[in-house]
């Protein structure tokens, strides 16, 4: 159950709520803030602990007020406020600090651009389009020195660029006891596609050197919610928050392992960002009146026009044709679009790419005409943006592509086919998943992928395996027995496992 507009899940869980209260050394004389209070159900449980436990709630909700006021209305020792926690000033300077601190904060919630600018003042180093950080690190200022916190929270903060300055944050306020992951269907009633979910549990504390030095557990591969709130897992970790401080970008890098640690933290070693250019591709802006499928049966096609073979231009674009588009009516040209395939994507969409739809491009607010010196290139390598269980690359050869790809040039342009295979292989899998364990990869993650120089001899191997494949999938042949030789190979090269 939860609330759209105020992007709010409530925790309707007993396993769940069992186990962020069972990891908290809960006293009888503590103080008690829930910053989101939903629907009270772990106000509930607190309350079952000790009936008198001194609780603050936080709800901005209306409705969500109401029932609270009505549910504890005979409570003394409960006290509902209806405010936006982020911006109260109880919370932003706070007079009364809290030895426990305990939430559901909403994930992602959509503010105007007022809110936006009071949040900007407010926390000038966090990223403010995310709201579960922002609550984070305003409840980690509210506690006491040796206070708790548990929050039920998307992994997202572990890995991801924009969060870097709440890893840090974490990494040097806090101790953390334990981080335990566990996919979102384990949440009543949400999936999310691009991340799972996590309960931090952490302690205040003020100094940094011990902070740094603190062990703390990772709990996962839960099997079921219920195995959660027995605190019974498959895998459990100990790592130094010092070790977290010190990898690239503070990351936690949970999914790696002292390898692939020493190849993404490796000062000496080169990375994909050194020997090539990521970048994203293009949006017309509206893809409705631009977009064209060649059959309406594709994914996601039915809503488009499909496009007829006159009107497919059919040779190398000129420079000028690049630049101001394509004068004749044969003037749509394909487009390599997100999608896991490997090596090679047919032409299946196709962008207008006319005079006149040029001049409407760059006039649209909407359009985004990214990185266009990149366009209808023939060394480019396509890795879609969003993954599924695996990385996957396919050759641009000279199309355009769009934004939810990235681009990868290579600055050598020999080694296009070289970069092709690595980026399909296992072994790089199991790197781009340790750096962002999430499904969202953008160029700054691919930038971030070790390179391990080759040998002449390994690159025109590799470069002769590819051909072979390409041979085949253009001519949709099986290559598993091609693929494992190229895995053998980056294997060999990476020292990595699979």
């Amino acid at each position: 159950m939860g609330n759209s507009l105020y992007q709010s899940y409530y925790t309707k869980s007993e396993p769940i709520v069992d186990y962020m209260t069972q990891v908290l050394d809960i006293k009888q004389s503590d103080s008690i803030l829930e910053p989101c209070g939903g629907d009270g159900v772990f106000v509930d449980k607190l309350l079952s602990i000790n009936n008198n436990a001194d609780i603050c709630i936080y709800e901005l909700n209306p409705n969500a007020v109401m029932t609270l006021r009505d549910k504890y209305k005979k409570l003394n020792n409960v006290k509902i406020i209806h405010d936006d926690t982020l911006l109260s000033s109880e919370i932003t300077n706070p007079k009364k600090l809290y030895d426990i601190i305990i939430g559901n904060p909403p994930y992602g919630a959509k503010n105007n651009s007022e809110k936006k600018e009071s949040l900007s003042r407010l926390y000038p180093d966090m990223y403010i389009k995310e709201s579960y950080t922002l609550f984070l690190y305003a409840c980690i200022n509210c506690l006491k020195e040796g206070g708790e916190l548990s929050f039920i929270i998307p992994d997202t903060f572990l890995s991801l660029h924009r969060h870097l300055k709440i890893r840090q944050f974490l990494l040097r306020n806090t101790k953390i006891k334990e981080i335990a992951l566990f996919p979102s269907c384990f949440f009543p009633g949400i999936n999310f596609g691009y991340a799972n979910l996590c309960i931090l549990t952490l302690k205040r504390s003020s100094d940094v050197v011990a902070n740094l030095e603190n062990k703390f557990l990772i709990r996962r591969g839960f099997k079921s919610v219920e195995s959660l709130g027995k605190c019974a897992s498959v895998h459990i970790k100990t790592i130094s928050q010092k070790e977290v401080y010190s990898n690239v970008g503070s990351s936690f890098l949970l999914e790696s392992d002292d390898r692939i640690n020493e190849l993404v933290n490796g000062l000496l070693i080169p990375k994909i960002g050194d020997i090539a250019n990521c970048v994203t591709g293009f949006y017309s802006g509206n893809d409705k009146k631009y977009l064209r499928p060649i059959r309406s049966d594709l994914k996601n096609a039915k809503r488009y026009k499909v496009i007829t073979p006159q009107e497919i231009h059919k040779t190398k674009l000129s420079e000028q044709e690049i630049k101001f588009g394509i004068a004749s009516t044969d003037c749509c040209v394909p487009i390599v679009k997100g999608g896991n395939r490997r090596y090679f994507k047919p032409d299946e969409w196709f962008m207008d790419w006319s005079r006149t739809a040029l001049s409407e491009y760059r006039g649209s607010a909407k359009c985004r005409f990214q990185n266009p010196g990149y366009y209808f290139k023939d060394d480019g390598i396509a890795i879609p943006m969003i993954r599924s269980s695996r990385l996957t690359a396919s050759l641009i050869s000279g199309r355009l592509f769009d934004q939810s790809i990235v681009g990868v040039f290579p600055l050598d342009r020999s080694l296009t086919n070289y970069l092709l295979a690595f980026f399909n292989s296992d072994v790089c899998t199991r790197i781009i998943c340790a750096i962002n364990p999430s499904t969202n990869n953008s160029a700054n993650y691919i930038k971030k992928i070790p390179y391990i120089i080759p040998t002449d001899y390994t690159v025109n191997k590799v470069d002769s395996i590819v051909s072979e494949i390409l041979l085949r999938v253009k001519n949709q042949m099986d290559y598993s027995e091609l693929d494992e030789e190229l895995n053998t190979i980056f294997c060999d090269l990476y020292g990595i496992k699979i």
